[in-house]
């Protein structure tokens, strides 16, 4: 009897620490953060990178809709800097830009908007946090 509430004991805490570990990597900071917006009778789905290695972090969303352009506005996270505004250039069926790389543990926080000439929709209601890791 010992060993069988033993044994039960062991697969509660094996399934509990699956459970746990799953919903960490799901929700923790490194996880891509999903958005969805519509645009042109058209749904977008779009991984926002919240993690990122050495270099530029490439911000890169899939709008095949040659007439939406966008914008990223970004400002290292925690600083007193001025937000920057960069245009996010077309690459055939991607909008795409650039980070600038941050030193390892250090953050950007970035907003995105795209459009086209009647409507403008924000990507990220509140800013992404981007924590840029180095070589790892």
């Amino acid at each position: 009897m010992k060993r069988f509430k033993s044994l039960i004991c062991w697969i509660i805490a094996i399934i509990f620490t699956i459970i746990i570990a799953t919903y960490q990597r799901m929700t923790g900071p490194t996880y891509p953060k999903t958005a969805t917006v519509t645009l042109n009778n058209s749904e977008l789905k779009f991984k926002l990178i919240r993690s990122y290695g050495d270099g530029d972090a490439e911000i890169k969303l899939r709008v095949p809709d040659k007439e939406i352009k966008g914008t990223v506005t970004f400002k290292r996270y925690k600083s007193f800097d001025g937000w920057t505004t960069a245009a996010l250039k077309r690459q055939g069926d991607y909008l795409v830009t650039a980070l600038p790389h941050q030193p390892p543990a250090g953050k950007i926080e970035y907003l995105i908007s795209l459009g086209d000439a009647q409507k403008q929709v924000n990507v990220t209601p509140e800013p992404v946090i981007l924590r840029f890791t180095g070589k790892v």
